[in-house]
């Protein structure tokens, strides 16, 4: 599981290392200062000849441990040969005395003849390769006031990336939040971030991952098994990767069957909107699903028949019937693409409800159970019942209409936004967007790495909601299923994107004809 860290959580980490170790804090900067270095070495080597002026390494070194980062590694370079000048931000903040292992850095560096600035004019004529953001660590938040002194050196960053320098980031982009990923104007995008031990979830949610440029995981002495124990069974933010989204059923018999592998049943289709309902019936049917079976109203069944000769169709019950047998008995039901408005689909989302098997929600669905008093209740019955946990896709906007009152929540933090939803409806939350955040009822939380804005056209979440049903049938964990099919989903839209060397033509045709290569990725 490849755990993500909050600025609480990295500084829970450093203080419970200390404690058992009985090592001083100073140990953990120098390593960090040394993967830094070495990250560092290996950009300038790959560099051509300098133009004449041009030299290493500039630091902007700010306050806290992120500076202290800057000073060692700073020293360690010019060990190593490089020229390296440090932007001093703490002689041009008056007021501001740095202490304990910063201090030790910054006086090292000093001592041993390491060249500073306190003014950009100091460097008339001269130009460094590459600019290290050691401003803020991941102490920084947004909600505080940016001293201006940090101010004018980030403009100072930001003109430097403009005339060509290198931005590396030390430990992650200063102006982003660790712990959200939101991030003030100000902030400069790097090229590389370097971060110390495991990536922050401010380095993978959005927006704070544009900022972030590539971003390399060093390590220091921490172990998996260290950082488990230390920060035990909290809620967790996880990395939503290959090594995470790796299915187990992927190897099939020869002598399998279509009754082995699940049966699906997606409703919805209204007439004009038949189109949502059979992407979703044909991402099932790629994602292996043995029966897939649709259900729409009456009008829409003939394009249906034509579009997917080979599901079993039929009609959603008339006024007052309470529901149709005429169909097998479904392991997993979808409802809500190209549903409509009509009062059938509130109906039947009361209905689906109290089946045990996996609901998924998604569309028109999700605004139909917006309007029903007592949802919340109505889902947390499913998890009261020990049911599998009904599974929610909503796009922001969706989001707000089911959970009006987190408006201000999801703007703020997404992450902290699903996990809320998720948590009060014992439901399983998938919040769309770039890095789609996965939130489960027990307060872990997931976030997408792939995926670009080629799924940004509508019918992309129908191509979801089908593969989720379609995985949800043949496995034992509907946590799992989803898991897979947001990862897979965006997969196959970062395969679409390479095949035809653009995200802007990536439509959810492609996305379903991506599938095959997304699981060949898999294949061992």
């Amino acid at each position: 599981m490849t755990r993500l860290l909050t600025r609480e959580e990295q500084q829970r980490l450093d203080r419970e290392f200390a404690d058992l170790t009985g090592l001083p804090s100073i140990v953990l900067m120098e390593q960090a200062a040394a993967g830094l270095t070495g990250t560092i070495g290996s950009l300038l080597d790959s560099f051509d000849e300098k133009d004449e002026g041009d030299f290493d390494v500039l630091f902007f070194a700010g306050f806290g441990r992120n500076g202290g980062d800057a000073w060692a590694s700073a020293r360690q370079l010019k060990a190593a040969g490089y020229e390296v000048v440090i932007y001093d931000v703490y002689s041009v903040s008056p007021g501001y005395q740095p202490e304990g292992d910063i201090e030790l850095n910054r006086q090292a560096y000093r001592r041993l003849g390491g060249e500073t600035i306190e003014d950009m004019a100091e460097l008339e004529g001269r130009t460094p390769l590459i600019a290290v953001d050691a401003l803020f660590g991941t102490g920084f938040n947004v909600k505080k006031e940016l001293p201006e002194k940090v101010r004018e050196a980030l403009g100072i960053l930001a003109r430097l990336k403009e005339e060509g320098t290198m931005i590396v980031a030390c430990d992650i982009p200063s102006g982003v939040d660790s712990d959200t990923g939101q991030a003030i104007p100000e902030t400069v995008a790097a090229d590389f971030t370097c971060t110390f031990g495991r990536k922050k979830v401010g380095l993978v949610t959005h927006p704070g991952l544009l900022y972030a440029g590539e971003v390399i995981e060093l390590p220091i002495s921490m172990t998996d098994d260290f950082i488990e124990h230390a920060l035990e069974r909290e809620r967790r933010a996880c990395s939503l990767d290959a090594a995470e989204a790796r299915p187990s059923f992927l190897k099939r018999k020869p002598d399998g069957h279509k009754g082995q592998f699940g049966r699906i049943m997606l409703i919805g289709g209204a007439e004009g909107m038949t189109g949502a309902l059979i992407l979703a019936a044909r991402a099932g049917e790629k994602m292996g699903a043995g029966y897939t079976m649709v259900r729409a109203p009456e009008p829409s069944l003939p394009i249906i028949a034509s579009a997917i000769p080979s599901a079993l169709i039929s009609a959603v019950p008339e006024d007052g019937a309470e529901t149709k047998r005429d169909l097998p008995e479904p392991d997993v039901i979808t409802i809500g693409s190209g549903a409509g408005d009509d009062p059938w689909v509130k109906k039947a989302i009361f209905h689906i409800l109290k089946q045990p098997v996996p609901i998924v929600i998604d569309a028109d669905g999700l605004n139909a159970l917006s309007r029903i008093m007592g949802a919340y209740d109505l889902l947390k019955d499913r998890q009261k019942k020990g049911y599998p946990p009904a599974v929610l896709t909503p796009h922001p906007g969706e989001f707000l209409r089911l959970a009006p009152e987190s408006s201000f929540l999801l703007q703020q933090d997404r992450v902290d936004a699903a996990r809320v939803l998720a948590e009060r409806t014992g439901a399983i939350v998938v919040l769309k967007g770039m890095a789609t955040v996965v939130a489960m009822p027990d307060g872990d939380a997931f976030i997408n790495t792939t995926g670009n804005v080629g799924l940004a056209k509508g019918g992309s979440g129908d191509v979801l909601t089908g593969m989720i049903a379609g995985l949800a049938a043949q496995m034992d964990s509907v946590e799992e299923a989803v898991k897979y099919a947001v990862y897979l989903h965006g997969l196959a839209a970062d395969i679409a994107s390479e095949k035809y060397l653009s995200d802007t033509v990536v439509t959810p045709e492609d996305l379903i004809d991506s599938i095959g290569e997304a699981l060949a990725c898999y294949e061992v």
